[in-house]
Formats: structure tokens, sequence, C-alpha cells
């Protein structure tokens, strides 16, 4: 069977979406899936083998209208005919796309948003008890295959998830630049791409100093965009910590991924790395204030993961910034003692 997979953002969503695939290749193991991804993420989906093809949506180009790049990509879109295509992401441009792909069996959520529905012709509706995106996506899979008179697999395994060499080999060489090597290595995230699930530095040094305290062996590394270098730098700079280095602007996703492989935990607000980390089977301790866990938390059996929770009232409010217009709301009411156990239960 030939399938199309359209989810083209964000680097959590895809990932949530990695065991919805697994679904579909346990119970066809033959399948052959393409997947339409924003042509900057594109390497997060060649994590998976498993997938055929990637078909970089070309984000930027359709924003500005801009249709020398346009036109390939929607060729490319077209080009093949599929037996299915399923709509993971639920918004007007995945609708479009789905309407867009030669097949005669389009899939998606009933309750997508924009009008996507429209573009269904098998539309499935989720039962209220589940929360978790992962969830929602494997259900979103085992519903299509029913609808194809296809048994899903009693048993799905986790998606197994294979880095480049050339991403490990970067990866490694930082590790050895930096002088990483030769005890737990502790990934550490301390921002986000919302302010309000960015969590203070000063909580993030009161843990890290606990931390090293208890584990004296353990080696810190800080991750980030360019645009969280600053944040990562306060931290490094106020912690005091010997040999703690940020790499926050100096890696790729790919070497960020392969790093984040090489760790043996992640400390971590809600952000798309938390996402990488779990895909990778590596344990995070992740703080979750203004959005929900049940939701977006690290994915895994149950004694992998650790979720932080703040005890602020307002919690979780979904708002980008914190509506009680305080940076330490959210870590001021949660324990670091609690964090800091949990992270030396992960890495000793």
């Amino acid at each position: 069977m030939k399938l199309l997979v359209v989810k083209p953002s964000s680097l959590g969503d895809i990932l949530h979406t990695f065991p919805a695939i697994a679904e579909l290749h346990a119970a066809l193991p033959d399948a052959e899936v393409s997947w339409v991804a924003n042509d900057f993420l594109a390497p997060i989906v060649r994590l998976y083998p498993r997938i055929s093809r990637v078909i970089p949506f070309p984000r930027k180009a359709v924003s500005k209208l801009d249709w020398k790049k346009i036109r390939p990509f929607l060729h490319e879109l077209r080009q093949d005919k599929y037996d299915a295509v399923l709509d993971f992401q639920g918004l007007l441009r995945s609708g479009l796309m789905t309407r867009l792909a030669h097949t005669k069996v389009r899939c998606g959520f009933a309750n997508a948003r924009e009008g996507a529905p429209l573009a269904y012709n098998h539309a499935v509706k989720l039962p209220p008890e589940l929360k978790h995106a992962v969830d929602k996506n494997r259900f979103l899979a085992r519903e299509f295959l029913r609808s194809q008179g296809i048994t899903p697999a009693e048993q799905t395994p986790e998606p197994e998830l294979v880095l480049p060499t050339e991403w490990q080999t970067k990866a490694d060489t930082l590790i050895q630049e930096n002088h990483l090597a030769g005890g737990p290595l502790l990934a550490i995230g301390c921002a986000s791409r919302w302010e309000s699930k960015s969590w203070a530095p000063e909580f993030f040094i009161e843990v890290l100093q606990l931390v090293r305290q208890r584990c004296p062996e353990v080696k810190l590394w800080l991750l980030g965009s360019p645009d969280e270098f600053g944040r990562a730098q306060e931290v490094c700079d106020r912690a005091k910590l010997e040999g703690m280095v940020n790499l926050a602007s100096k890696t790729d996703l790919g070497t960020l991924a392969a790093l984040l492989a090489r760790s043996q935990a992640l400390f971590t607000n809600d952000s798309g790395p938390m996402h990488i980390a779990a895909a990778l089977r590596v344990p995070c301790v992740a703080n979750f204030g203004s959005t929900d866990p049940e939701k977006t938390g690290p994915y895994g059996p149950k004694d992998r993961h650790y979720v932080v929770r703040t005890r602020c009232p307002q919690s979780p409010c979904f708002q980008r910034e914190c509506p009680l217009h305080n940076r330490l709301a959210c870590s001021n009411q949660a324990s670091v003692e609690e964090a800091a156990q949990a992270i030396l239960e992960r890495i000793i």
C-alpha cells in the first residue's frame, strides 16, 4: 500500500506522529510511506528510516507567494498516486495538500480546524478520554486501518529511530572539544519559544548546583537556538559550575539530536528538544506550568520521564505570556529538591 502522511510542522508534532506510523507499519509491513514536512524540519522525519520519501514543503515561499518554489512542491505532491492520504495536521494548508494529492481516500480528524475536514472523505471522531497528541495520532492510524478492513496490531513497539553517521560524528567532536566525556552527561534546555514556558534561570541554577553537589562527576551542557543563547549563558555565568558548557546556537538540528542521544538525561522546559529526547528514549525531567503534560508531555513509559509541576493556581493557562505578569510565577512554586532528585535518579 502506498500512503502519504501530511504533517508539515511543528518539531514536536512531527515526533508525536512517529508512533502512528509505527501503527501503520505494524499492520502493513510492506507499506510505502511518504511524508510532507516543512523543508527545515525534513531532517527530523529522516530519523525514522521506514519513511520512504520526504516531500519538503516550502513554508516561507508559500507565505511570500513565491511560485518559483511553490510549483515544484505541487508537482512533487501530485506526481504519484496514493492508496490513501492521512492528514495528521488538521489545518487549512494541510487540508488543501490532502485534497490536491492523487488519492481516493482522504483521512483526518473530524475536529480539525480551519475547514480542513472538508477535504476528507473519512473523518475520524476522537474519544474524549484521549488527551496526549501521540494517542490521538495513533487512534487516527488505527481507525484508518479498520476503515480499510485491516486489523491493527495488538501491540506496537516504539519507533526505532536511526541517527545518520554524520550527525553522530559532529556530536562526538563537540563532546571531545568541550571535555564532556568521562561522566554522566546531562543536557539542559532552559528556554522555550513561549516566554511562559521558559522557567526562571534561578530555578535551573539551584537545581543544577544541587545535582552537581550530589553527583560531582556529572557533565553539563546547555542547548538552544541562537535566540536562546543569552538565557543559556546567564545560567552558565551565574551557576558557576566548573565545566558547564553553553552549546546554544552551536548545533544544527541533526547534531542536537545526536548530542541528546549521547546524554543520560535532559532537564528542560516544555520544548521541541524535549520531544526529540523522548523520541530517542532519553529520560526527560520536564518543567510544566503554562501547558498540560497530559496533552504534550514527554511520551514514553511512565518510569522513564518525570514532570515537575508548578503549584501556580493559574496552571495550565495556555498563555504565551504569564497572565500574572510574573516571570517567576511557575518556578517559584515548584520544588528544587524534587527536580534535582528526579535528575539524579536518571543519571546515576
